[in-house]
């Protein structure tokens, strides 16, 4: 049962980004290309994401929440809509579809490690199905 709901949400979460993030105009952004937990800061000039050793810099919060979200999932790069009231629209979604994954897999398995096994074959399928969704 875990196992369906956590398709359906990874498919939620593709769907939301071929269908209402890559049909409008967008820029590519380079992550950092592996799992990590990303830290927002607030800084002088605007907002930071901290993904590992490297900083991103946003003009908002927003912008940092979403790139946030795909660096924690591992991806290399993810195009982001230029207009930041779409991004306004869509972070809540994919938060929440990324947090109902996350808690899924926490309850699925109750070994750490079969949790962090669980975790990373998902993740790794996930950014497998958002590079795909970019290629067309």
């Amino acid at each position: 049962m875990a196992t369906a709901e956590i398709r359906r949400e990874t498919d939620e979460l593709v769907r939301c980004y071929r269908e209402r993030i890559l049909t409008v105009k967008t820029r590519k952004i380079d992550l950092l290309g592996r799992k990590c937990e990303p830290q927002i800061m607030y800084t002088f000039l605007g907002f930071e994401v901290k993904l590992g050793p490297k900083r991103l810099t946003c003009p908002d919060l927003t912008t940092a929440r979403y790139l946030s979200v795909f660096g924690k999932l591992g991806a290399k790069s993810i195009e982001i809509p230029y207009d930041p009231s779409q991004t306004a629209r869509l972070v809540p979604l994919i938060e929440a579809s990324m947090q109902k994954i996350d808690d899924l897999l926490e309850s699925k398995e109750t070994e750490r490690v079969k949790q962090q096994r669980s975790m990373q074959r998902t993740y790794r399928s996930l950014r497998k199905r958002l590079e795909e969704a970019e290629a067309g």
